[in-house]
């Protein structure tokens, strides 16, 4: 498959153009490791399939029926579900969902079980009368709906406009179920891989995130906080288990903080997600993710005034105090977390999912809890922390390549969609 070598060579260039370099400072050298990070990130999205080169595979066409009243009655009457794909000859979009998805194998193959019915809508108010006659209103074309064994319209996975042919895949396993609202994007891509990975992939990130350049100078201030460790103070260091209570408070704190955030986020995103598929709303996540990835690229940071990061470090109080310095201190990381924290509440907004935005940013925050939980515990491991050096700009070039990625994933959904 020409896929994975295209990605590679890609990838190669962009890491030996200096994608990974540290010490830059002059816009122009920005600028070259910028370009270098678009390199990695599309070879990247090679890898993961989000564009392709290789071309489909020859497979039997999808038998379609042009009776579309016995179609629908048959397939009501058997018990199997059916797709109705209204084009035109004069809808471009149309003739690219033919040439390009319905004739991809995988959707083939996903289609093997439906009573597949076309409607040629060229001459649109003669066809348009007959599907209302049948119930179906057709607002626009391209317009493909499915309908569940039982004869009933599916309105959640009804598609108004192109759509690449892993996406549809998608669409077509969510069509067994009733939804009243379209799949967003993120709701698809959780279908697909699954909460607990998405878990896994933001815990990772609040992990990278708490090695990163504006974080890690927290470390001696955070363990004055918790107890660890005594700055300003002469005296021994409290008993283990007060730094456990310490510590747990610190980082409750802190998950408190971005909990709230994500239900929020999807409090406020609710009902979204019915307009999520089009083009415009699409290319804005494509803009904002460019624009949280170059901001790990060095171009610009998102900080908080000094004075008030100088007076949320002065804070230890008590145990209540503890916690609000937890929840402050995401605030003081907001340079390099914030990039992150607008990546997850961007997704979360658009599902308006309350449960998928607490868990999504409960696991960043316990993640980048972690290193100061830990360091909270056990003075010793404070002494065997890496300095910091270089390797915590290559860090943020990471995050700089997965903001990409994400950012090609969307735009090519702008592109396949305006």
């Amino acid at each position: 498959m020409i896929d994975i070598p295209v990605g590679g060579l890609l990838v190669a260039l962009g890491v030996a153009l200096g994608a990974f370099r540290v010490g830059v400072e002059t816009l122009r050298e920005r600028v070259r490791r910028a370009v270098a990070l678009v390199l990695v990130s599309v070879g990247v999205s090679f890898f993961a399939g989000i564009v392709s080169l290789g071309p489909s595979e020859s497979a039997d066409a999808i038998a379609w029926r042009s009776d579309v009243e016995a179609a629908l009655a048959e397939a009501r009457d058997h018990g199997k579900p059916a797709i109705l794909d209204a084009t035109a000859q004069w809808c471009a979009a149309c003739q690219d969902l033919d040439r390009h998805t319905f004739h991809d194998p995988s959707v083939q193959a996903a289609l093997r079980d439906f009573v597949a019915v076309r409607v040629d809508m060229t001459r649109f108010d003669e066809a348009d009368d007959r599907l209302r006659r049948l119930g179906i209103r057709v607002g626009a074309l391209p317009w493909v709906g499915f309908f569940l064994p039982d004869g009933r319209l599916n309105p959640g996975v009804t598609l108004s406009d192109y759509e690449p042919p892993s996406l549809f895949v998608r669409r077509v396993e969510a069509a067994g179920a009733f939804r009243d609202r379209p799949l967003t994007p993120v709701e698809a891509w959780l279908g697909e891989r699954g909460l607990a990975w998405a878990l896994v992939l933001v815990f990772l990130a609040g992990i990278g995130v708490s090695l990163t350049p504006c974080v890690y100078p927290m470390i001696p201030i955070t363990l004055a906080v918790v107890g660890a460790r005594n700055l300003d103070r002469a005296g021994p260091a409290p008993g283990l288990r007060d730094r456990v209570v310490r510590s747990s408070l610190f980082v409750g704190g802190l998950s408190t903080m971005y909990a709230t955030l994500g239900v929020v986020s999807a409090a406020f995103g609710r009902g979204f997600g019915s307009w999520m598929q089009h083009p415009a709303v699409t290319a804005g996540i494509a803009a904002l993710f460019i624009a949280l990835a170059a901001s790990y690229a060095g171009f610009y940071s998102m900080d908080l005034p000094s004075g008030w990061k100088a007076r949320i470090a002065s804070r230890r109080g008590g145990l209540a105090g503890v916690a609000i310095v937890g929840a402050a201190a995401g605030l003081v990381a907001a340079p390099c977390a914030g990039p992150v924290v607008v990546g997850i509440l961007a997704m979360v907004g658009t599902t308006g999912d309350l449960v998928l935005g607490f868990g999504l940013m409960l696991a960043f925050a316990l993640g980048m809890g972690m290193l100061f939980f830990v360091l909270g515990l056990s003075t010793a491991a404070l002494g065997r922390l890496p300095r910091q050096g270089a390797w915590m700009e290559r860090v943020e070039a990471v995050f700089a390549v997965c903001f990409l990625v994400v950012a090609i994933y969307y735009g090519k959904l702008a592109l396949a969609t305006g």
